[in-house]
Protein backbone atom coordinates (compact mmCIF):
# COMPACT_ATOMS: atom_id res chain seq x y z
CA UNK A 1 0.00 0.00 0.00
CA UNK A 2 1.54 3.42 -0.73
CA UNK A 3 2.60 5.67 2.46
CA UNK A 4 3.28 9.30 2.94
CA UNK A 5 5.65 10.55 5.22
CA UNK A 6 3.84 13.86 7.53
CA UNK A 7 6.24 16.09 9.22
CA UNK A 8 4.80 17.89 12.64
CA UNK A 9 5.54 20.74 13.42
CA UNK A 10 6.23 22.81 17.33
CA UNK A 11 2.83 21.30 19.23
CA UNK A 12 1.37 19.81 16.82
CA UNK A 13 4.00 16.74 17.16
CA UNK A 14 1.92 15.85 20.48
CA UNK A 15 -0.79 13.81 18.45
CA UNK A 16 1.64 11.43 17.27
CA UNK A 17 3.43 10.84 20.44
CA UNK A 18 6.59 13.70 20.08
CA UNK A 19 8.20 12.04 16.94
CA UNK A 20 8.92 14.75 13.84
CA UNK A 21 7.61 12.58 11.65
CA UNK A 22 5.45 9.53 10.46
CA UNK A 23 4.59 6.89 7.95
CA UNK A 24 0.61 6.47 7.20
CA UNK A 25 -0.31 4.27 4.75
CA UNK A 26 -2.99 4.91 2.43
CA UNK A 27 -5.22 4.57 -0.20
CA UNK A 28 -4.72 7.08 -3.62
CA UNK A 29 -7.06 9.49 -3.49
CA UNK A 30 -6.86 10.13 0.16
CA UNK A 31 -7.46 13.43 1.66
CA UNK A 32 -4.56 15.57 3.69
CA UNK A 33 -7.68 16.01 5.91
CA UNK A 34 -8.58 12.07 6.09
CA UNK A 35 -4.96 11.49 7.20
CA UNK A 36 -4.90 14.15 9.97
CA UNK A 37 -7.92 12.67 11.09
CA UNK A 38 -6.65 9.20 10.90
CA UNK A 39 -3.24 10.88 13.19
CA UNK A 40 -5.95 12.37 15.83
CA UNK A 41 -4.35 15.98 14.38
CA UNK A 42 -7.74 18.72 14.75
CA UNK A 43 -7.82 20.48 11.20
CA UNK A 44 -8.57 23.94 13.67
CA UNK A 45 -4.95 23.13 14.95
CA UNK A 46 -3.27 23.34 11.69
CA UNK A 47 -2.66 26.98 9.94
CA UNK A 48 0.10 26.15 7.42
CA UNK A 49 0.58 22.99 5.07
CA UNK A 50 3.02 21.92 2.44
CA UNK A 51 3.25 18.69 0.18
CA UNK A 52 6.51 18.12 -1.63
CA UNK A 53 7.31 22.05 -0.38
CA UNK A 54 4.24 23.52 -1.92
CA UNK A 55 1.49 24.91 -0.16
CA UNK A 56 -1.55 22.57 -0.12
CA UNK A 57 -5.03 22.67 1.72
CA UNK A 58 -6.91 20.21 3.82
CA UNK A 59 -8.65 19.02 0.63
CA UNK A 60 -5.78 17.74 -1.33
CA UNK A 61 -5.85 14.21 -2.43
CA UNK A 62 -2.45 12.15 -2.65
CA UNK A 63 -1.44 9.31 -4.10
CA UNK A 64 1.35 7.90 -2.41
CA UNK A 65 5.07 8.84 -2.18
CA UNK A 66 4.36 12.48 -1.04
CA UNK A 67 5.74 14.27 2.10
CA UNK A 68 3.61 16.28 4.01
CA UNK A 69 4.57 19.28 5.91
CA UNK A 70 1.78 20.26 8.64
CA UNK A 71 2.39 23.71 11.16
CA UNK A 72 0.18 25.07 13.83
CA UNK A 73 -0.66 29.13 14.20
CA UNK A 74 2.02 30.57 15.92
CA UNK A 75 1.06 33.31 18.49
CA UNK A 76 2.95 35.65 19.22
CA UNK A 77 2.83 39.07 21.56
Amino acid sequence: MPQVRVNLYAMLRKYVGGATSVEVEIEPGRTIQQVLDELGVPADQTRIIFVDSRAADLSQSLEGGEQIGVFPAIGGG
